[in-house]
């Protein structure tokens, strides 16, 4: 069956996936605000709410929210992206209206004692210094610290040791009150369910008095990103440099993405890419190499990604230049293209076989482009691509004066742009 998706008057959005044969229904609770949405002070603010949500509401404790669903062998969890925040579910079909009155009740009826207020400040400390102390997160945060440095993704989801000790009570209820409201949440539902229970869930727990639009994302397909050439390092003694290439690309709107989809596959994607064979398989410089995208509305980068001692950094790099500089000159094989679009197909139907994935697929699709593009739709563009548009794409976008090498480690003696340029 198709997903369902209706809009009640207060802007609240449903979608429903019913899914024959399955016992158990994902519920989700997304609301539109992240990291993006936060002020200069803060910082580490969507993260820190959703933490809080778990420490109690007005009718029920911390432990009482977590023994009730744990008790029904309820799966529960929450995270916050740099887009979202979502509280999800997923139970048996006969325990979805306690799944939804917990979820409910976490997200109108926050309360939340002095103590809890303390120690979860500290839980979120030793969070971040959990983050910093492995060397590929740290990477990764200050790859995309630097990317997008200056605009609303410039900063850690997290927060900041100091930013989070300098909340105070009140900033929790105050960006709940501005956030979490009807016209910026979701509730999606996949798995057995019907969308008359849905709606059933959704007139008794998830109640709006005031009318309102949905707020809707602007689907403007123009990059406004592309950071200047960087070279940024951070020191960790460590025993391997952990090193990524970013090459600026599309944003998350934009059509050239289903053909950086075959580059990231052909290059990084498996044990059967060129990277992999080559940096890995040939010259056994690595234990392992790979990449993919990380696409917001104000653009983007592919990323290849790899660690190794320093004395290999050089001839990885080497490696690298060489596989980018083929794949613009000669292209890709007819060969390649077919590999991408059978694990494309494959990857896209086993995630249609959950309910978890398809209730995350289905809410963030709604968040982020308004609408969701059907798995049909969504085959038949990635296989509409063809080998020369792949190629024209990394002659595009696979330009290493445009790029950001970030290495986290020790020993850093390499100079990047001397080998790769």
């Amino acid at each position: 069956m198709k997903e369902i998706i209706k809009t009640y008057p207060s802007g609240l959005r449903m979608i429903v996936r019913p899914m024959q044969g399955f016992k158990s229904v994902a519920t989700s609770v997304m609301v539109g605000a992240g990291s993006r949405d936060e002020e200069a002070n803060e910082h580490g603010l969507s993260h820190f709410v959703e933490h809080m949500l778990f420490k109690g509401t007005t009718t029920r404790t911390c432990s009482e929210i977590a023994g009730t669903l744990s008790g029904l062998g309820v799966e529960y969890n929450a995270y916050t992206s740099t887009n979202v925040t979502c509280y999800h579910t997923r139970g048996l079909a006969s325990n979805l209206d306690t799944c939804c009155d917990i979820l409910s009740d976490m997200y109108f009826n926050l309360k939340f004692a002095d103590d809890d207020f303390v120690r979860e400040k500290e839980v979120v400390v030793q969070e971040i210094a959990m983050r910093e102390d492995l060397p590929r997160l740290a990477l990764g945060e200050l790859c995309a610290e630097t990317f997008f440095a200056g605009t609303q993704y410039g900063h850690n989801i997290a927060g900041t040791v100091e930013s989070v000790r300098g909340f105070v009570q009140q900033d929790i209820y105050n960006y709940r009150a501005k956030h979490y409201v009807a016209s910026k949440t979701i509730i999606s539902f996949a798995g057995d369910v019907t969308e008359a229970l849905a709606d059933e869930m959704i007139q008794k727990y998830f109640v709006f008095t005031k009318k309102n639009e949905p707020v809707l994302r602007d689907l403007d397909t123009e990059r406004k990103v592309i950071p200047p050439q960087n070279f940024v390092t951070k020191e960790k003694d460590t025993e391997q440099q952990n090193v990524a290439i970013l090459f600026p690309v599309m944003n998350n709107f934009n059509d050239d993405r289903y053909a950086v989809t075959y580059i990231a596959h052909i290059l990084t994607g498996d044990m059967s890419s060129r990277l992999f064979a080559s940096v890995r398989d040939k010259l056994g410089l690595v234990y392992s190499i790979s990449g993919g995208c990380s696409l917001t509305h104000l653009g983007g980068y592919y990323f290849i990604y790899f660690s190794c001692t320093p004395k290999n950094t050089e001839k990885v790099l080497t490696t690298i230049a060489k596989e980018v500089a083929r794949i613009k000159k000669d292209g890709v094989t007819e060969e390649e293209v077919t590999k991408v679009k059978n694990i494309k197909r494959a990857d896209t139907l086993f995630e249609s076989e959950s309910a978890e994935s398809v209730n995350q697929r289905n809410a963030t699709l709604l968040s982020e482009f308004n609408e969701i593009q059907s798995v049909e739709d969504y085959l038949k563009k990635i296989n509409a691509v063809t080998a020369k548009e792949v190629q024209k794409a990394s002659q595009k976008y696979l330009n290493f004066k445009n790029a950001i090498v970030a290495i986290v480690g020790n020993e850093i003696e390499v100079k990047p742009f001397e080998i790769l340029v």
